[in-house]
């Protein structure tokens, strides 16, 4: 049986590939455990520069299995919580804590926790033929935890892909925060590599406060944010090497 999800070094880089391409690469609880454990213990390399993440077939994640974990159904909200959506918030803080940046390159559709998958990336490099949804309210079920990893895309626009389930182009999300940059859906990999490339002669230091200062810097007042900026290049222009 084929493994369903995918590792592979090359480099400063790891790749990682959601491997059920027949089923649109939806996510069980078991590859939602394995998918935070690889970025875990990815993110302890100090010479890592970027995971990228990656979906195998025409599409990039269909969400998860809503089968669940299985078993005796949970019994109270602390239950639940411990037992389903732990799992997904895990997968958001593994993704958020990785000193180097997530980069996801998505092509086909993003749909649910796949779309949530892009949205908690540092980068999205997005085919023109993608697709992005989240189609949770269908199934009586408001998507808190997918915004949660969606928190930068613009506040209107989120709501109403969660309350009207339609599902948006490329360029819609390039304009809503949603991704990075938007290619030919031919060119999605040449677009990688160029991108890796890049990469690839960058300090290893500077790439992860770049991460940390986009995550939490941007966010403060302007006063406390200019300072913040200073410290942090000072610091990091003087550390030893």
């Amino acid at each position: 049986m084929a493994q369903a999800i995918l590792t592979e070094r090359k480099g400063p880089f790891a790749f990682i590939t959601l491997n059920r391409p027949r089923r649109g690469n939806v996510i069980t609880h078991a590859m939602m455990q394995q998918l935070a454990a690889h970025v875990d213990d990815l993110a302890a390399d100090p010479k890592l520069r970027a995971v990228v993440v990656r979906g195998n077939g025409k599409d990039f994640c269909h969400g998860r299995d809503p089968k669940g974990p299985g078993g005796k159904p949970p019994g109270s909200a602390f239950e639940l919580r411990e037992r389903v959506f732990s799992k997904i918030l895990g997968v958001y803080k593994a993704f958020r804590e990785c000193p180097a940046p997530i980069v996801s390159a998505v092509q086909g559709k993003a749909l649910g926790f796949g779309c949530a998958l892009v949205g908690g990336s540092d980068i999205a490099i997005a085919a023109d033929s993608a697709r992005f949804a989240l189609p949770e309210m269908a199934h009586g079920t408001a998507p808190t935890l997918a915004m949660s990893a969606l928190a930068k895309v613009n506040p209107k626009a989120l709501t109403n892909m969660v309350l009207s389930m339609e599902e948006i182009d490329a360029l819609t999300a390039l304009a809503v925060g949603l991704v990075s940059k938007v290619v030919p859906a031919d060119g999605l990999d040449e677009a990688l590599d160029t991108f890796l490339e890049k990469m690839a002669g960058y300090d290893v230091a500077a790439i992860q406060t770049i991460k940390r200062f986009a995550a939490t810097g941007l966010t403060l007042d302007p006063n406390t944010m200019s300072d913040l900026a200073g410290y942090t290049l000072a610091t990091v222009n003087t550390r030893p090497k």
